[in-house]
């Protein structure tokens, strides 16, 4: 926990409400800030099963872990595969926390932070074939444009896509202090906390990591999967994984199988955003299954 303060910690516990013997999944347990909260609800007989897609994440925490977490090396989009090998059929809780890692912005190295001058990587997955780089030099210029304005509505997408087509042509753009510079040629500098290229810079990992369609492959699926009275939290920090939650969650509420906890998303107190500012953008939103 040292690498990552987990956002909306006491919120999260609140919400989902874990009691003495509940099986809950952690889809993106990371350094398990949200598991250590929960699992002291959880007594001897209840289980956390948490998957972690990066490898060096995983293998960082790995033998830390509590006797009652099994901790999984994979994308939470196969996290139904393992269950049945488990013979894990229903859960009562889960949590998704969408956002990166303070180690991976500020400790990878793999260029996820526009402050430092890195290999631009962005794969979470190492056996990934496709790299933000390969990106900025193989896209053309209105699939760039589409990148930056449909993963996280950058208004200067078309203007930013022409610039890296013009600079790629002299010669590849590799480091991610490239990629500011020619963000910055664009729109400008920025006296704000919020960097020029902090979106394109989103973008581009969630491209590589195909975060969105992830999302929406597997949502449906654990709300299925939930007990009756059984909650999921769902914590996002961009607005195209907001609304995909927010529509997928509103879908079952129609369908009569569950109400929505959240009527307005939960957002980071004035206290955590003083203490870790990072959480500035997060939104929680929490759903409770009914029966069918």
């Amino acid at each position: 926990m040292k690498y990552h303060k987990s956002v909306l910690l006491k919120e999260v516990v609140e919400y989902l409400e874990p009691k003495s013997g509940d099986i809950v999944l952690d889809a993106t347990f990371g350094f398990g800030g949200h598991s250590v909260a929960i699992l002291e609800r959880l007594g001897k007989k209840g289980k956390i099963i948490g998957f972690e897609k990066d490898p060096r994440v995983f293998k960082m925490v790995s033998d830390r872990i509590a006797k009652n977490v099994v901790l999984i090396n994979d994308d939470f989009v196969n996290y139904r595969k393992h269950f049945d090998k488990m013979g894990i059929g229903r859960i009562d809780k889960a949590i998704f926390d969408l956002g990166l890692s303070s180690w991976h912005l500020d400790k990878s190295r793999l260029g996820f932070s526009f402050k430092g001058n890195e290999e631009l990587d962005m794969r979470l997955d190492p056996k990934s074939s496709l790299t933000a780089a390969q990106i900025l030099n193989s896209y053309n210029k209105s699939d760039l444009s589409d990148v930056f304005y449909y993963l996280s509505d950058e208004y200067r997408a078309r203007q930013i896509a022409e610039a890296i087509v013009r600079k790629r042509k002299a010669r590849k753009i590799t480091r991610s202090s490239e990629l500011v510079d020619i963000v910055e040629s664009v729109k400008g500098t920025s006296s704000s906390r919020i960097n020029p290229a902090t979106k394109v810079f989103q973008a581009l990992r969630i491209e590589v990591n195909q975060e969105l369609s992830s999302l929406k492959k597997v949502l449906d699926q654990v709300i299925d999967d939930l007990n009756e009275e059984g909650r999921l939290a769902v914590i996002s920090f961009h607005s195209k994984e907001d609304k995909i939650v927010k529509t997928i969650f509103k879908q079952h509420c129609k369908e009569g199988f569950a109400s929505i906890l959240t009527k307005r998303p939960v957002t980071p107190t004035r206290e955590e955003l003083i203490s870790n500012p990072r959480s500035r953008s997060a939104k929680m939103r929490v759903i409770l299954r009914r029966g069918k």
